[in-house]
């Protein structure tokens, strides 16, 4: 057990070292068995291949020679012919040869028997040379036939069965031989199986208990993170081994104590955070309160202001001097600032609170681009710079709202004048894509550094925050153009280099949709009908003015008034009606009346009056009805929403 524990806590790659050294030695002792096994059948095949089988080849050559010679003497003692006896002498000479190298290569067991056989070759040779032979040549044939017959023939045969005992002894051993390779040949087969098959499970083993330790502790780890996944920080995995997972392990215990306390910690700051967003969400609703209480105590007296110094500049009687009259003007232009940025300070409020209704219409972008661009001219003008337009579209149709379009155009083509160089070129750039409206103010003024690209959306940001600074504004028109541009589902940004200029562009879905249908009409048809009020002196207009408001499929009931109670009589009948009441021209009881109907009715009160109003006639009707502008080609769609 101790050494089973010391080798748990053996590091990971000293374990593979050690398991994989033992493979090899157990593969590389395998191997010499096996190459020692191969190595002595090389050897008996060598001696079978080298030794026995020539030693078997020289027997038999023997065996040859006997009945060669003696039928050359047995041939020549019968005819005399000369020519066989030297034959006889060569096949002596011969067989004496093959008889000294069978000795030579003879092995030591087999040395006695071969040199028996060689003592009676010679005893029958002599036979043959000495007493056959000669008996012929000294004219005796009949005795050297004789001697041949009962002598030399005898010896021969027992001469040819020595030889062939001598080869059956060499087959008998030759044939041990093979049996001998055969049997280390299968040593070597069966010790190469072994050596394999140990190696095999060797590494079977080890692969086992390799997968064994290196998957356990990841299902550990594993289940330990399912648990956090869970939400169980707590969680710890017990893990006693002292190896790389065990660092490992105890590296994760700690994480899940860290994870755990900060959990902890991030519960509590919720809390806080909670506490905090609900106080700031408090502070939000108190000043969105705040700002729509005091709107009009601001914008009221502010109005009056306006409007006193405009009757003062007028000065109908002469009496104020040249220096008083440009005084008034001051005034009356620091008042319209002043109350410029109020109303963006207003509208960024009802924004960030969710509250802001955009009025959306279908108007034609390149026209409204055109009018806002006279609208801007005479101050192009007055720097000596170029307002151009660039398009391909004579008209584009898009849903928006145009009066916040207008707005957002007018601040970027306002920027673009004030910080641009004379005699240099604004060009507004229209373009459509499949389901966007393309608009782009490009400039040649003097650029926006990189840093500062996104923070000039921000609000009260400006690109020259000095108080030296050359520029003028208040730094909210670019902060309400990103809010109104995102309202719509759109975006806006700038592309600029200092010193060469700047692009603004917007991004406007392009809001298409389909033509009306019955169905279409039928369900604007169960809107209910707005009331129209106008004013006797209307009556001329009221014809033109009745098919603009049926271009927003709503119904309306039309009366004509003379007087306040009659407008209030008949808004009592409909007092969930919205209301749109039309003049010719302002008068004195058109306030008047709009604040009697104001009283009795719970829905929306449209103002439109067909002349233009001086500043402060506008902020009168402003504060008691939605005001619409004569100019307003997209009415219809205003006055047919519903609240």
């Amino acid at each position: 057990m101790r050494v089973l524990k010391k080798w748990s806590n053996l590091p990971i790659r000293l374990k593979f070292f050690s398991v994989f050294l033992t493979i090899v030695l157990f593969a590389g002792s395998g191997m010499f068995v096996l190459n020692h096994q191969l190595l002595q059948v090389a050897r008996d095949n060598d001696k079978i291949i080298n030794h026995s089988v020539p030693n078997l080849t020289t027997q038999l050559q023997i065996k040859s020679t006997i009945m060669e010679r003696i039928n050359y003497v047995m041939l020549y003692v019968t005819t005399g012919d000369e020519e066989l006896h030297k034959k006889f002498i060569e096949a002596s000479e011969r067989a004496k040869s093959i008889e000294a190298q069978l000795k030579k290569n003879a092995l030591p067991h087999e040395r006695e028997g071969i040199e028996q056989f060689i003592i009676h070759s010679e005893d029958w040779e002599g036979i043959l040379s000495n007493n056959v032979i000669p008996v012929y040549q000294r004219n005796n044939p009949k005795d050297a036939l004789d001697t041949l017959n009962s002598q030399a023939q005898p010896l021969a045969i027992e001469l040819m069965n020595e030889a062939e005992e001598l080869s059956q002894q060499k087959i008998h051993e030759i044939s041990n031989d093979n049996k001998k390779v055969l049997n280390n040949a299968w040593s070597s087969v069966q010790a190469g199986y072994i050596v394999m098959g140990g190696t095999l499970l060797l590494a079977l083993l080890f692969s086992y208990y390799i997968s064994r330790s290196i998957t356990n502790p990841i299902f550990s780890l594993l289940s330990g993170v399912r648990r956090m996944t869970k939400g169980d920080f707590t969680t710890q995995v017990a893990m006693k081994r002292q190896d790389e997972w065990g660092e490992l392990s105890k590296a994760f215990n700690r994480m899940s104590q860290s994870i755990a306390s900060l959990v902890e910690e991030l519960k509590q700051a919720n809390v806080r955070l909670r506490e905090e967003s609900h106080r700031a969400r408090e502070s939000t609703r108190l000043k969105s309160e705040f700002l729509a209480n005091m709107s009009h105590e601001v914008r009221t007296p502010l109005t009056g202001i306006i409007g006193f110094a405009e009757l003062l500049h007028e000065d109908a009687e002469g009496r104020l001097s040249p220096a008083q009259k440009n005084f008034t003007r001051n005034i009356v232009k620091a008042g319209e600032h002043l109350l410029t940025m109020i109303n963006d300070i207003l509208d960024l409020s009802k924004i960030e609170a969710g509250k802001y209704e955009l009025e959306m219409s279908r108007f034609d972008m390149v026209e409204m681009i055109r009018n806002t661009l006279i609208i801007m001219q005479a101050k192009a003008e007055k720097q000596n710079i170029s307002l151009v337009i660039e398009t391909k579209y004579p008209t584009l149709q898009v849903m928006a709202d145009k009066t916040r379009i207008r707005q957002i155009l007018l601040n970027l083509l306002g920027n673009a004048i004030k910080f641009s160089h004379a005699h240099s070129v604004v060009r507004i750039i229209i373009e459509q894509s499949e389901h966007m409206v393309i608009v782009r103010v490009a400039d040649e003024g003097i650029g926006i550094e990189v840093e500062k690209a996104e923070k000039i959306f921000e609000p009260f940001y400006q690109n020259d925050g000095r108080l030296e600074r050359k520029y003028e504004g208040t730094g909210l028109g670019l902060a309400l153009s990103r809010q109104f541009i995102e309202l719509h589902g759109g975006t806006i940004g700038v592309e600029s280099k200092p010193g060469e200029g700047s692009v603004f562009s917007f991004y406007l879905p392009s809001g298409k949709r389909e033509a009306p249908t019955p169905d279409t009409c039928e369900q604007a048809c169960k809107k209910e009908p707005l009331l129209v009020l106008y004013t006797a002196d209307f009556l001329g207009s009221f014809r033109d003015f009745s098919e603009k408001i049926q271009k927003g499929f709503r119904p309306f009931l039309s009366f004509m008034i003379e007087s306040k109670r009659e407008a209030i009589e008949i808004v009592q009948k409909h007092p969930e009606y919205d209301i749109l009441v039309a003049a010719q021209s302002f008068q004195a009881g058109y306030v008047d009346m709009l604040e009697g109907i104001s009283e009795h009715t719970q829905g929306r009160i449209f103002s439109y009056i067909e002349s233009p109003l001086r500043f402060v006639e506008r902020g009168q009707v402003m504060r008691m009805a939605e005001y619409i502008p004569p100019s307003s080609d997209d009415m219809s769609d205003i006055i047919s929403k519903t609240t």
